[in-house]
């Protein structure tokens, strides 16, 4: 945690002069450039506490402006003691109330993980003077200026310096519907701002058309395709038959969900049938960039035939076959959806630091003198076989070692096979994520990462390669049998 603890008092007292507020501000509260300094919050604040006498240890103790990494979320103020938890939001106008309703659960959502007896969460509107806060059946209502002042000014006991950078992981806050699948089941999650805008749009054209069949979902790795996809299909699910296709191997995740769920059935696309379409009112295709030509021809044929809806979810850049290059079922699927594709644009999953060293691995160019990667683990051993026992044994330290999707032809990889491949771990994420990157990697003069031929000559290594690392929450563990591979990536590592 960056974010310094402060006196509001002190935060206030340049709130008539905008220009020399934001550096004073910025040092004072430990907010770095990344984050957009916003005055009115700063006269807020002057707002809510200068007609209203609270003494000096009262208004102590609030972090102002703390940004949740993962998911950019940001609280305006914050105030922990051993006990209790205050959380107040800043408004200059007037607010819908529902908005106002969405923001103060979310807060309470993630804020629970404080695991703190007292939660306080209030919205303050400066224009109208005005508070807003929960009700015991979690609905928002509107209460007294002087309520909050009273709670401001009962809080006992000194503020307590978290580091709440490590409570507000990706580990505890994000849900993977099919590695997390007890707590996506409970409901123990929330989307992000992005995802609800999409989510609404989706059911809203999907419950309303009747002509046009086919609607994409589309975003990169760590954007939360498969949470929003299958927190839609239950959506759907309370008044419809869903069917979930996933164009992959299915883990015990999707078993779990397929038991649990009403109204919805998961199969892999090898098993789709006519048959299954007509039974069913929705259709959704996960990882739908991995669909052969003719099961594509097959589901739009079908989907026309039964009139009922398909919704694709994919991503044109996870490709890991040259036949998925030359497919290019992305762009036929671009096309069926026309004017019907919403796009995730925010990573969640991934945080920027791993996301960032992922890139400047695949990119040598990229890599910039101020870079730091400290959730990365770089080990070299030049025995093969002792690096995969070592990739291995690193999961008993919270890594999960995804090995290289062998051949089914070409027995070189075997040696190297592990519970968790490229291929059947599409879809999933993991805590830590552990990969060999061995002879069979090479930069070439650009410093970008190249593969060697894979003994399945349609697979591309460097592929494989992304989607186990793009896999990952938190951190990650290469290691390298190369010493040319080694001598280019340790430069990535000066800072760390």
């Amino acid at each position: 945690m960056k974010n310094k603890i402060v006196s509001l008092r002190d935060v206030v007292k340049l709130a008539h002069n905008a220009e020399l507020s934001e550096p004073y501000i910025r040092y004072l509260c430990g907010i770095g450039r990344e984050h957009q300094y916003r005055h009115q919050e700063i006269a807020d604040i002057a707002a809510l506490i200068q007609g209203n006498p609270i003494s000096e240890d009262k208004l102590a103790g609030f972090i102002y402006g703390y940004v949740v990494p993962q998911l950019n979320k940001e609280f305006d103020l914050l105030k922990i003691t051993e006990s209790t938890c205050l959380n107040i939001e800043l408004k200059s106008g007037d607010v819908a109330p529902e908005k106002i309703e969405r923001q103060l659960l979310q807060n309470r959502h993630y804020l629970k993980l404080l695991n703190k007896p007292m939660l306080l969460t209030y919205t303050y509107v400066s224009e109208s003077n005005t508070v807003f806060t929960l009700n015991g059946q979690n609905n928002v209502v509107e209460c007294p200026v002087s309520e909050l002042i009273s709670v401001v000014k009962a809080i006992e006991g000194e503020a307590v310096a978290l580091d709440l950078d490590s409570v507000f992981t990706p580990k505890n806050i994000l849900v993977s519907p099919l590695n997390s699948t007890e707590r996506f089941l409970n409901g123990d999650y929330l989307l992000t701002e992005n995802q609800e805008t999409i989510k609404k749009d989706i059911l809203q054209y999907v419950q309303g058309n009747n002509t046009d069949r086919f609607v994409g979902l589309t975003g990169g790795p760590g954007t939360g395709k498969t949470l929003l996809i299958y927190d839609i299909a239950r959506e759907l699910a309370k008044s419809q038959r869903i069917l979930i296709v996933h164009s992959g191997i299915l883990c015990d995740g999707h078993r779990e969900l397929n038991e649990q769920l009403s109204n919805i059935r998961i199969i892999s696309a090898k098993a789709l049938r006519l048959r299954e379409i007509r039974d069913v009112d929705i259709v959704i295709v996960d990882e739908a960039h991995r669909l052969y030509t003719d099961t594509l021809e097959k589901a739009e044929r079908w989907v026309k035939r039964a009139k009922t809806t398909c919704i694709f979810s994919y991503d044109a850049g996870q490709m890991l076959s040259y036949a998925e290059r030359r497919r290019n079922t992305s762009e036929t699927i671009d096309q069926l959806c026309a004017g019907h594709i919403y796009k995730l644009t925010n990573k969640i999953r991934t945080n920027k630091e791993l996301a960032l060293f992922i890139t400047c691995l695949r990119d040598l160019s990229k890599f910039r003198d101020d870079y730091s990667f400290p959730n990365v683990r770089i080990i070299f051993e030049p025995d093969k076989q002792k690096a995969i026992a070592q990739a291995k044994a690193l999961e008993e330290y919270g890594y999960t070692y995804i090995s290289y999707t062998p051949s089914l032809y070409n027995h070189r990889l075997d040696d190297q096979e592990w519970v968790h491949n490229t291929h059947n771990v599409i879809g999933q994420e993991f805590e830590g994520v552990c990969m060999l990157l061995d002879g069979n990697f090479y930069y070439d003069e650009r410093g970008r990462l190249s593969g060697a031929m894979h003994p399945n000559p349609d697979y591309l290594f460097e592929q494989l390669l992304y989607q186990g690392l793009s896999r990952v929450r938190s951190k990650i563990a290469l290691i390298i049998t190369s010493e040319s591979i080694l001598q280019k990536v340790l430069p990535l590592m000066k800072n760390c």
